[in-house]
């Protein structure tokens, strides 16, 4: 690894590989990263609450498990504190006692960090007793649910000054009596759609000569104001207490990078099997770290979602969860809620303990770790879209895929961003991959064409409808003039020997294609095929859709130089459908852009490969730390049975490459606590694990300078073949 100063030497290293690492995360203050996340809403109808809690049983429980920060319930959805608030409403089980100052002090005897919760704009009290402060849908409804229905989410609108600067004073309140160490606010946004119509904002718009019925104007309006609270209280705290913690929840939604300034950490609620799936983390962390924020992702204990009693993941999944949270260089969070005793639960606490038992035995190669990437995808949509949910105004095209392309780059082992337009330089990464359904502007474009000229790759899929003739990179590809197929589902089929001894088979596209005339100038990777008609009352036949009629020769995916181009939504459809053939036609673009990966497996989808690098806690030099998480145990019953990892299959003889042009002065499997010899096979570093469980990280250590550890020039002393030492 070359020496050069005054360059942080996981930056160095990055730059070795061909791989870009934020240099503002590589440089930041260490923080908690075993979190719990202690959910605590109660309405009055549970009786007492806080009569199970003792203090040094709390206390124990939590070191016990490993924990070093937790979340603690200062006002909850329902609108109640949980300490004698001047403002109130305070609980009524609570009585006299002050919940939220005995678990303060509880936590500040053993070390632990602590987090008073406050929600914001979703509180049934203050919803009931100030209705003027509620949110109107566009359909002149507020959020509330009928009278005959279960209280749920509320929605407070932020362009009510008098409702800020009574949170303001909450929060005043909170600080000056207990000091803690971060506030954690709850649902700062004015609600989960980005729209409000009520009578402030209607007047608001219309005084600005805008359309309060367009979307993005809604947008703007919602992220103005989630930006003006996201300051107001970032500065009214730190002129209380200089220095205390701000969270601020459900921020990662597009204009991140503009909101950025007054975030000092995201955390991430994504419980896998909460109704956010596997994907939403991965995928929102890697927007998060491409604008250069700190982040921590947050399961749950729970089966299911929130408030699940009598839901417990097993061991395996939950050390499964929190080692992926963790592969990405992110803190981990583990969400629980005790019932109204406030007593934690042995059994919760056991199962924590062992996820959190499991990040401290690697804890080595966490500290200060930082995601790397070779690639990125890029995004652009509405402000305030959460990139991976679809919205009921803001659409699914975007969100769905995102998902897919984060599916297909993870299972092809690529290491990767996601950026969104105008936020960060695309020349940080030798690919982008441009999501489906984020309509480029026209400054975008001729950034991403710029971007070319100066030696980057792109990798560009569609919808069928969608306007090919607007970017440059495909025209010169050839491309005369696109439209869509009439037909879904179409066909593909593989030129020469890419569909392996499926060639000639005609593979269906169920969310269609589009017919590209043309591409010239280009080579053709595969080309569309088209039924006789498509199914419909007067036209079908058999159960589904009729088969091929026409083999139309019109290209489906081309290649030339450091372009690639596939005229279906081949993401959106791997995300929707699963079949194999999308990813293999995904994988054979790819392989065309970027021929040498930094990482390589013959382990397949299943093992999941995340990269950090870190620096040498003791020396200059650097480590690549490579985690191997082992997906391969997932079960499903019936449609409606969540994924689920609770069956370990463990992996045996895992191989694994390096692209690498510098030895490593050490290589080990840090939690096998195992030296691992390595040999170089085409250019690249190959180790082979004996066995990865449920996760495994190989530390690929590098010195301060190219000078081995055998010396200049030296190869260093291993074994000709794969065998492992003890530490």
């Amino acid at each position: 690894m070359t020496s050069t100063p005054d360059v942080h030497p996981s930056v160095r290293l990055a730059r070795e590989l061909g791989v870009w690492v934020h240099p503002d995360l590589v440089v930041q203050s260490p923080r908690p990263r075993r979190k719990i996340h202690l959910d605590f809403h109660n309405t009055p109808h549970v009786g007492e609450v806080g009569a199970g809690f003792e203090p040094e049983e709390f206390a124990r429980r939590l070191t016990d498990a490993g924990v070093d920060s937790i979340v603690v319930f200062a006002k909850d959805m329902h609108g109640y504190f949980y300490y004698p608030s001047q403002h109130g409403p305070v609980h009524p089980g609570l009585g006299s006692r002050d919940l939220l100052g005995e678990q303060v002090a509880a936590c500040r005897s053993v070390g632990i960090a602590v987090y008073a919760y406050y929600c914001t704009t979703w509180d049934n009290f203050l919803a009931e007793h100030r209705p003027e402060w509620l949110c109107f849908t566009r359909e002149r409804r507020t959020y509330l649910p009928g009278f005959d229905e279960t209280p749920a989410w509320t929605a407070l609108c932020l362009a009510n000054d008098d409702f800020v600067q009574l949170m303001l004073d909450h929060t005043t309140e909170i600080l000056e009596r207990y000091r803690p160490d971060g506030i954690w606010y709850d649902m700062p946004m004015t609600n989960l759609d980005g729209e409000c119509f009520c009578a402030r904002c209607l007047e608001a718009l219309r005084a600005e000569g805008r359309d309060p019925l367009d979307i993005e104007t809604q947008r703007d309006r919602a992220e103005m104001l989630l930006t003006r609270w996201l300051e107001t209280s970032r500065r009214h705290i730190e002129s209380i207490q200089p220095g205390c913690g701000v969270e601020q929840n459900n921020q990662t939604r597009l204009g991140l990078g503009r909101r950025a300034t007054w975030l000092e950490n995201v955390e991430i609620e994504a419980l896998p099997t909460g109704g956010w799936g596997y994907g939403y983390f991965p995928l929102s962390a890697r927007l998060v770290r491409g604008v250069g924020l700190p982040h921590c992702g947050q399961t749950g204990r729970f089966h299911r979602a929130w408030a699940d009693f009598g839901g417990l993941k097993s061991e395996a999944q939950l050390r499964l969860e929190t080692a992926a949270i963790a592969a990405l260089g992110a803190e981990v969070a583990i969400g629980d809620q005790p019932g109204p005793s406030g007593r934690l639960d042995p059994a919760v606490y056991d199962t924590i303990g062992a996820a959190f038992g499991a990040l401290a035995d690697i804890d080595d190669v966490l500290a200060g770790a930082v995601g790397v990437a070779e690639a990125a995808v890029l995004v652009e949509g509405l402000s305030l879209s959460d990139l991976a949910r679809a919205e009921s105004h803001g659409g699914e095209r975007l969100p769905t895929s995102a998902l897919g392309a984060a599916k297909l780059l993870t299972e092809a082992h690529v290491q990767f961003d996601v950026i969104e337009a105008g936020t960060v330089p695309f020349e940080r990464y030798p690919l982008l991959v441009v999501a489906e359904g984020a309509t480029l502007s026209d400054a975008t474009i001729a950034a991403v064409s710029r971007y070319l000229d100066g030696g980057g790759r792109v990798l560009h899929s569609m919808f069928p409808d969608e306007d090919a003739s607007r970017y440059p990179w495909l025209v010169d590809l050839g491309l005369e003039r696109a439209e869509p197929s009439p037909y879904e589902p179409a066909y593909v089929m593989f030129e020469g020997d890419e569909g392996e001894r499926t060639t000639g088979f005609e593979f269906a596209l169920y969310d269609g294609a589009a017919r590209w005339h043309g591409a010239w100038n280009a080579e053709v990777i595969a080309t569309l095929g088209e039924p006789a008609f498509q199914r419909a009352p007067d036209h079908y036949t058999s159960h589904a859709q009729s088969p091929v009629a026409t083999r139309t020769g019109l290209p489906l995916a081309v290649h030339r130089d450091r372009v690639a181009a596939v005229a279906f939504p081949v993401a959106t459809s791997y995300h929707r459908h699963g079949y194999h053939v999308y990813r293999r036609l995904f994988d054979v673009v790819l392989e065309r852009l970027a021929p040498e990966p930094l990482l390589r497996t013959q382990a397949g989808p299943t093992l999941e490969l995340t990269a950090t690098v870190q620096a040498d806690p003791v020396g200059a030099g650097a480590r690549l730390n490579v985690h191997a998480l082992n997906f391969a145990g997932a079960v499903r019953r019936s449609p409606q049975h969540l994924e689920y990892h609770d069956v370990v299959v463990p992996r045996s003889a895992v191989v694994l490459s390096l692209r690498c042009a510098v030895d490593p002065a050490r290589v080990r499997a840090v939690r096998a606590r195992v030296d691992l010899a390595w040999v170089r096979v085409d250019g690249r570093i190959q180790v082979e694990l004996s066995e990865v469980e449920i996760d495994e990280v190989v530390s690929f250590e590098f010195p301060g300078s190219s000078r081995s550890a055998a010396g200049a020039g030296d190869r260093p002393a291993v074994p000709s073949q794969a065998s492992q030492v003890p530490a």
